[in-house]
């Protein structure tokens, strides 16, 4: 096999910085997250989406290769001879390391500002799923190999409690926000139907004993997030700004079921269509600008 003439400075530099460069790597990223990711509801420029969709992509990895860095080292902590080449040298201090490798887990929940790039990262929860647990493992390995002798073991373990329920609440989110997730929350239980049988004894009993007796008919419940006929009540006139977002966030109710491939009843096209033909043209921009800043949140 040939050997790339790797020169041994270079092999020594990164034996030495390659822990320390992508654990401040994976700080960074963070950091960037955390205030660049609520620009993506409001500036849609290639300048700001291309760095934060990378940012986005590179922060997992970084945390990942570094919480393997951390259990390779620990795993040769005396830098012993393997097919004659030598593996990396371990960082002095196993405490540190045992506490970063908990402190990593926070990194791999990501920022609140930021939990999926796109709508179809969501449908990737299973394989957060799956990360979570063996970055768990590694963890706990790398905790495991520090002790009797770590006098960090306190702090660790709170930061590991902190981590595995950032990761976990970060893969919940991605199942809740699912495809098929999302469907199934926004669809009403099965309605059986009326039992005719049952209602028409009930029915001829009460005649038989006299006893008065009439139907009631319900109006037919929506079909899409549970709305009322009453939610978009035909107002004439112009809007307040505070019904601009009442309204804004009723009809997001009723449409985020597009998303999905949920269909309007016909009640509910009549209902948004003699809305909007009830404004004008400013209110009804309005409002649907509104609409469209609940569905960027």
């Amino acid at each position: 096999m040939v050997e790339i003439p790797v020169p041994q400075e270079w092999k020594e530099l990164w034996n030495r910085w390659d822990l320390r460069g992508f654990i401040i790597l994976s700080l960074s990223l963070q950091t960037f997250l955390i205030f660049v990711a609520p620009l993506r509801n409001r500036i849609k420029s290639k300048w700001v989406m291309v760095p934060l969709w990378s940012a986005y992509l590179l922060a997992d990895w970084a945390a990942t290769f570094a919480v393997g860095l951390i259990s390779n080292s620990q795993a040769n902590p005396s830098g012993d001879y393997y097919c004659h080449r030598k593996v990396r040298i371990a960082v002095e201090n196993e405490d540190l390391l045992a506490f970063w490798g908990s402190f990593l887990l926070v990194h791999l929940g990501g920022p609140d500002t930021i939990t999926a790039f796109a709508l179809e990262d969501n449908e990737l929860w299973l394989r957060h799923l799956f990360g979570l647990v063996f970055q768990c493992i590694a963890a706990v390995y790398v905790f495991v190999q520090s002790l009797p002798q770590n006098r960090l073991w306190i702090p660790t373990m709170l930061m590991f409690i902190t981590g595995i329920i950032k990761y976990a609440e970060r893969t919940r989110s991605l199942y809740l926000a699912s495809a098929n997730r999302f469907k199934h929350s926004l669809l009403n239980p099965a309605d059986p139907g009326t039992n005719y049988a049952k209602l028409m004894l009930e029915y001829q009993s009460r005649m038989e004993a006299n006893l008065p007796t009439r139907f009631h008919f319900v109006q037919e419940p929506a079909a899409i997030g549970g709305t009322k006929s009453t939610d978009t009540p035909d107002k004439k006139g112009r809007l307040t700004e505070l019904e601009v977002v009442q309204y804004g966030y009723q009809l997001f109710n009723k449409f985020k079921g597009l998303v999905v491939e949920l269909y309007f009843s016909r009640r509910e096209q009549n209902e948004c269509r003699d809305f909007f033909l009830n404004r004008n043209a400013e209110d009804a921009f309005k409002v649907v600008e509104g609409l469209f800043a609940e569905f960027s949140l």
